[in-house]
C-alpha cells in the first residue's frame, strides 16, 4: 500500500474533498480493507491540519493561530514555509501531503518528500549558559521536554527567584506550538488556587523573539521523593505514621487544586506524582497544564507537526495528540483513545493513581508494563490499560489500610460512571479517614487493653479453679469417708460423710457460676465409681442438687483421670472437654467444658484411692467476664484449642448462638491469616486497619489454650 502511488494520491485528494464518486468509491474500499491506508489517510490529516492548514493561516497573517508571536518570528516561519515547499520526493510514506506555498500564497497539494530535517526536529538547545535580556536573569536549567525548557531564573526587580519556562528554538518554528505553549500558559495564570502554580509573567525574550512565562519556584522536590522515602522508611521498620499522614495531606491538596481547575472548566489529563510538587513547609503546587483541556472544548486531534511520532521512547513521558496522558498513570479512556470520552472523571482516574503510587510505591500500571522481564510495546500496554481490570493495590504491596485501598480502587473504577464523580468526594473520602483514623486508633487501644485484661481474668478464672478443687480434695469428710469405706460397718459413717461433702460441694457450686459439677471417685484398676456427685441443672442453672447414689456413674478412666491420678497430693490436671468424656444421665458432652483433676490418696495407706474433679463451663466462665468487664464495641470470638467457636458476641455484647460450634475459618475467611502470628506470638495486632485483634489464653502452658478474636470492623 505504501509504494501505491496512485492510492496515495488519492487518499490526498480526497483531504480537500477533490474526487469524483468512482474515486471516493475506491478510496473508502481501500480504508475498509487495509490497515497501512488507514494509518496513511491518518497521518495525511495530521500532515494536513499541522501544517497545511495551520501554515496557511499564518502565512496570511491571521493573528489567532498564534497571537502572541512577534512579527520577525512570524516571517522567520514563512521563510521555512517557502524552504519546506522547495523540497519533495515520493518515496513511501513520506508522500504524504505538504503544502507549498506559491507565489501567490495559495497552496498547492504535491506528493513531497518526508518533512524536512528543520520542521521534524525537536532537539534542545542544551546549553545551560543562556542569557536573556530584560527583568529576568537565567542561573540554571531545571529540565526540559518536546516543548520547552525550565530554568531557574532571577526577578531583578523583585530580587527574587523564579521558575521560568520558554519555548524551545525548534518547537517555536510551528505555530501549533506557540498556540499549545500560550495555551498552557493561559491556562496556569487562569487558574487562581493556593495548589496552582502562580503565573507571574508572559511574554517573549527581547533576544530571541520566543515566548516565555515566569512562574514561582517550588523547587525540585516533588511527590515521587516523598512516596519513595516513605516506602524506604517503610521497609526499614520505621514508624512512618506521620509520613503516611503527610502524604495524605499532600494528596488532599491535589484534590483540591484539580477541583477547583474541574469549577473553571479545566481537565488536567496529566495527574501524576511527578507534576505535584512540594517545598519543606507543607505547600502542594500541582504543575504542567501543558495538556489540560477546557471542558466542552474539542480537541484539536492529531500529533503537532512537531512533535516526535515514534512514542516508545518514554513510558514517564507525556504523550501528545491522539493518545493523552502518561502510560504508567492513565485512564482507561485515555488508553484508547477516546477523546471525546475524556471529561473530568479522567482526572479523577488520575487523583486514584496518585493514591495508588502512595499505598504501594509504584505506578498502577507498573506490573503492566513488563513481561518476562522486558518492556512491553507502548501500544501493547494501552491494549492492556483500556481492557483489563483495574490493578488493586494490595496485589502490588502489603499492609495498606482496607478503607484507603476501597477509596482508591472507587477512584480508579474502570467504568467513569463508577468513579466518584467529583474530585471533592475524593478529598472528602480521604478526610474522613484521616479524622477518623485517631478515633479507631483509640478505640482499637482500648479494646486491645480489654481483650488483654479478659485474657488475664480468665487465666485467674482457672487458676481459681485449681485452687478450689485441691481445697475439695483436702476436706476432712473425704478422709473420713474412705476409713468408713474400709470399715464394711461403718455405712452409717459412709452415708454421714457423703452428706456433708454434698453440702460443701453445693455451696462451692452456689457461690461459683462457672462451675457446673463436682464429683468424687474412687478408683479400683482402669474403673472409676462416684461416691458422691453435685451438679448445676442443665434447664435452670441456679439449681444445684446432689445426685441420689442409685444415679451416680461408674466406668472406665478417661484420658484425663488417668493423668490426674498419675500427679502428686495437690498437684491439679486441667484438661479440656476432648480428653475427660463422661458418659451417663447427667453428664452432657460439650466442647466448651474444662474439668480440673486432683488425686486422693488414702492417709492410712498412702495409696491412691480415687480423685476429685471439677467441671466447669469455659463459655459461661467468659461470658461473664465479657458481661461484667468488657465494654469494647467489637464482635467478640472466643475459640478453642481446636479451632471451633465457643462464644460469639455481637457488637453490643449480647450472645449470638447460631456459630457456637462452628470452625473459626468459616466464620470468617481472615482466620488463616492471623493464626500463624497469634501462634507464633501470643498476640495478632493490626497496625493498618485497627480493625481486628486477637490474643491467645494458654489455660495449661504448652498444651491447652483458648483464642479471643475481636473483630472492630463495621462491615
Amino acid at each position: 500500500m505504501l509504494n501505491d502511488r496512485s492510492t496515495s494520491e488519492l487518499i490526498s485528494e480526497s483531504l480537500s474533498h477533490a474526487l469524483d464518486p468512482e474515486q471516493q468509491r475506491r478510496v473508502e474500499q481501500q480504508l475498509q480493507t487495509s490497515d497501512d491506508c488507514r494509518r496513511f489517510a491518518a497521518l495525511s490529516r495530521i500532515i494536513q491540519d499541522s501544517v497545511s492548514d495551520i501554515a496557511l493561516k499564518c502565512f496570511e497573517g491571521d493573528p489567532r493561530v498564534a497571537p502572541a508571536m512577534p512579527d520577525e518570528c512570524r516571517e522567520r516561519l514563512k521563510q521555512k514555509l517557502r524552504t519546506a515547499g522547495s523540497q519533495h520526493s515520493h518515496s513511501g510514506i513520506a508522500s504524504a501531503l505538504t503544502a507549498t506555498i506559491t507565489s501567490d500564497s495559495t497552496f498547492q497539494r504535491q506528493p513531497t518528500s518526508s518533512p524536512p530535517a528543520e520542521l521534524l526536529n525537536t532537539g534542545l538547545n542544551d546549553s545551560d549558559q543562556r542569557s536573556m535580556k530584560g527583568r529576568f536573569t537565567l542561573l540554571k536549567k531545571l529540565g526540559s521536554g518536546g516543548l520547552g525548557t525550565v530554568w531557574l531564573a532571577r526577578d531583578e526587580k523583585l530580587n527574587r527567584s523564579v521558575a521560568l519556562k520558554e519555548m524551545n528554538p525548534d518547537a517555536a518554528e510551528f505555530p501549533r506550538a506557540w498556540q499549545r505553549f500560550q495555551r498552557e500558559a493561559e491556562i496556569t495564570g487562569h487558574l487562581e488556587h493556593p495548589n496552582v502554580v502562580p503565573l507571574y509573567q508572559f511574554g517573549n525574550d527581547t533576544t530571541t523573539g520566543q515566548p516565555f512565562y515566569a512562574m514561582r519556584f517550588v523547587g525540585k522536590r516533588t511527590l515521587v521523593d516523598a512516596i519513595e522515602e516513605y516506602h524506604d522508611r517503610r521497609a526499614a521498620g520505621e514508624n512512618v505514621t506521620m509520613d503516611l499522614h503527610r502524604l495524605l495531606t499532600a494528596f488532599i491538596g491535589v484534590c483540591q487544586a484539580i477541583a477547583y481547575a474541574h469549577s473553571r472548566g479545566v481537565i488536567h489529563r496529566d495527574l501524576k506524582p511527578e507534576n505535584v510538587a512540594l517545598d519543606n513547609f507543607g505547600q502542594v503546587i500541582v504543575l504542567d497544564w501543558g495538556l489540560a483541556r477546557i471542558m466542552d472544548e474539542q480537541d484539536s486531534g492529531g500529533l503537532l507537526s512537531g512533535d516526535r511520532l515514534n512514542a516508545e521512547s518514554a513510558y514517564h513521558e507525556t504523550m501528545a495528540g491522539e493518545i493523552i496522558g502518561t502510560p504508567l498513570y492513565m485512564a482507561p479512556e485515555q488508553a484508547a483513545g477516546n477523546l471525546e470520552d475524556v471529561d473530568h472523571r479522567t482526572d479523577i482516574y488520575g487523583l486514584g493513581a496518585i493514591l495508588f503510587a502512595m499505598l504501594t510505591g509504584s505506578a498502577p500500571h507498573q506490573n503492566s508494563s513488563q513481561a518476562d522481564e522486558r518492556r512491553i510495546p507502548i501500544t501493547e500496554l494501552l491494549k492492556i490499560i483500556s481492557s483489563q481490570a483495574t490493578p488493586r493495590p494490595r496485589d502490588v504491596a502489603g499492609g495498606i489500610p482496607s478503607d484507603l485501598e476501597a477509596i482508591c480502587m472507587k477512584a480508579m473504577q474502570f467504568k467513569q460512571h463508577s468513579r466518584y464523580q467529583s474530585a471533592l468526594e475524593v478529598s472528602d473520602a480521604v478526610q474522613q479517614w484521616i479524622a477518623g483514623r485517631s478515633e479507631r486508633r483509640q478505640n482499637y487501644a482500648n479494646a486491645r487493653s480489654e481483650c488483654r485484661e479478659l485474657r488475664s481474668t480468665t487465666q485467674a478464672a482457672v487458676r481459681d479453679l485449681e485452687r478450689n478443687v485441691r481445697f475439695m480434695a483436702s476436706l476432712p469428710p473425704i478422709q473420713e469417708l474412705i476409713d468408713g469405706l474400709r470399715d464394711s460397718e461403718s455405712a452409717q459413717t459412709v452415708q454421714s460423710c457423703r452428706e456433708r461433702l454434698a453440702l460443701i460441694f453445693g455451696g462451692l457450686l452456689r457461690t461459683n457460676c462457672d462451675f457446673c459439677s463436682v464429683s468424687f471417685a474412687q478408683v479400683t484398676g482402669d474403673e472409676f465409681r462416684q461416691l458422691v456427685r453435685i451438679e448445676r441443672q442443665l434447664t435452670d442453672a441456679s439449681n444445684v442438687r446432689a445426685i441420689p447414689a442409685s444415679r451416680l456413674v461408674s466406668g472406665t478412666l478417661s484420658p484425663c483421670m488417668k493423668k490426674g491420678l498419675a500427679g502428686h497430693p495437690d498437684e491439679v490436671q486441667v484438661s479440656l472437654a476432648s480428653e475427660c468424656s463422661l458418659s451417663g444421665p447427667g453428664h452432657p458432652s460439650s466442647a466448651s467444658r474444662l474439668y480440673a483433676t486432683v488425686p486422693v490418696f488414702d492417709q492410712v495407706t498412702e495409696d491412691v484411692f480415687g480423685f476429685v474433679l471439677s467441671e466447669a463451663s469455659l463459655d459461661r466462665l467468659i461470658e461473664s467476664q465479657v458481661r461484667d468487664r468488657f465494654r469494647a464495641r467489637g464482635k467478640l470470638f472466643v475459640i478453642d484449642n481446636d479451632g471451633r467457636v465457643l462464644l460469639q458476641t455481637d457488637r453490643d455484647g449480647n450472645r449470638i448462638h447460631d456459630q457456637d460450634g462452628e470452625r473459626m475459618s468459616e466464620v470468617s475467611t481472615c482466620w488463616d491469616g492471623v493464626l500463624p502470628t497469634l501462634t507464633a506470638q501470643g498476640e495478632f495486632v493490626d497496625e493498618q486497619d485497627h480493625a481486628t485483634y486477637a490474643a491467645r489464653i494458654e489455660l495449661v502452658k504448652g498444651r491447652y489454650s483458648l483464642y479471643l478474636a475481636l473483630s472492630l470492623a463495621d462491615r
